[in-house]
């Protein structure tokens, strides 16, 4: 991989987030105001921006685009449509579970039946419309629904992640399902289906996207009681050792698959555009962990050792410098 190839990957990102903005504001802000007028309710302010600037940017922009162009495709209209729609139920579906507090039978319902449940707050309605839309839509049902299964699943299962008792190895388990279902779950939305060394490849990436979320969010996790790899970590640079394996692991896959050496060469580049910041985070915390010598005590660290914050030079800086050398690993 050679530098051209870095600055011709993150130039189609860049392409490919401006189309989905120009989307976003023809299709997507009207149709959120048209479901508030709907069904009489409003979005928080904050699930607005994660929308918009994240699972209904980002998603389609960079996970989405970036699949079909492995398979040497792009993004078609009713692909972009489903795949935008989706990043209104990923949050909207957590606040079934977080606000709303809907019992699992009637969030099964949601999700498998949503057209005879009787939906009655504002985000169960919402999850209702859009994943009935989906499960009539989507090209492969079957593997959309086995998707769906797997996230409903792994929902349920995070809930142990607030048990003092559970083990790191659980740990481990969960955070690369949250992370790989999530990601296989968008790509079964395309006209693709995702085969299943894709799915492999996209699980390892997924869970490193999570593992790397799981690092930025170290305070939040602590002060919520949520156990985290990260929260939970002793040794920094063992969490580090860890990391760079799953890297490694993901490559090895995603070099497997049966497309030209140039698209996956682009794919990696782009993905670990993402996953790199997982590592700024940790180094972070191997700084901390330096300064106290020894375990660091996450309870009794203020929120600003915690924080990583990337609009700083050094942390662009090393950002940058693990970027490109993710992809070679």
């Amino acid at each position: 991989m050679n530098f051209i190839t870095y600055i011709r990957a993150l130039i189609k990102v860049k392409y490919e987030i401006g189309v989905q903005r120009k989307f976003n504001k023809a299709f997507l802000v009207p149709y959120m105001h048209q479901l508030e007028t709907q069904y009489g309710g409003r979005f928080p302010p904050e699930q607005v921006k994660k929308i918009l600037n994240y699972y209904g940017l980002f998603i389609p922009s960079v996970l989405c685009a970036s699949y079909m162009r492995l398979y040497g495709k792009k993004l078609t209209a009713e692909e972009r449509t489903r795949v935008t729609l989706f990043g209104i139920l990923t949050p909207v579906g957590d606040d079934l579970f977080d606000i709303d507090k809907l019992d699992v039978e009637s969030i099964r319902a949601i999700t498998f039946n949503p057209n005879k449940y009787e939906a009655t707050t504002f985000s169960a309605k919402v999850a209702k419309k859009i994943q009935g839309f989906l499960l009539e839509n989507v090209p492969h049902n079957s593997e959309y629904i086995q998707s769906s299964k797997n996230v409903f699943e792994i929902q349920l299962a995070t809930i142990k992640q607030t048990n003092p008792a559970i083990t790191t190895a659980e740990i481990e388990e969960i955070t690369d399902a949250k992370g790989g279902y999530s990601v296989i779950i968008y790509h079964q939305t395309l006209n693709e289906t995702a085969l299943q060394d894709m799915e492999k490849a996209l699980f390892k990436i997924g869970g490193l996207m999570q593992f790397a979320n799981d690092c930025f969010d170290i305070h939040k996790d602590i002060h919520e009681g949520i156990f985290t790899l990260a929260s939970r970590c002793n040794d920094y640079n063992q969490l580090k050792t860890l990391y760079l394996e799953k890297v490694k692991e993901a490559n090895h896959l995603v070099k497997l698959l049966p497309y030209p050496a140039k698209r996956k060469s682009e794919f990696l580049i782009i993905m670990h555009a993402i996953i790199a910041q997982g590592l700024v985070a940790i180094d972070q915390m191997i700084r901390l962990q330096q300064k106290m010598e020894g375990p660091v005590n996450c309870l009794e660290q203020p929120r600003k050792e915690l924080i990583t914050d990337m609009q700083k030079p050094a942390n662009i800086a090393r950002w940058m410098r693990y970027a490109y050398k993710l992809p070679k690993m």
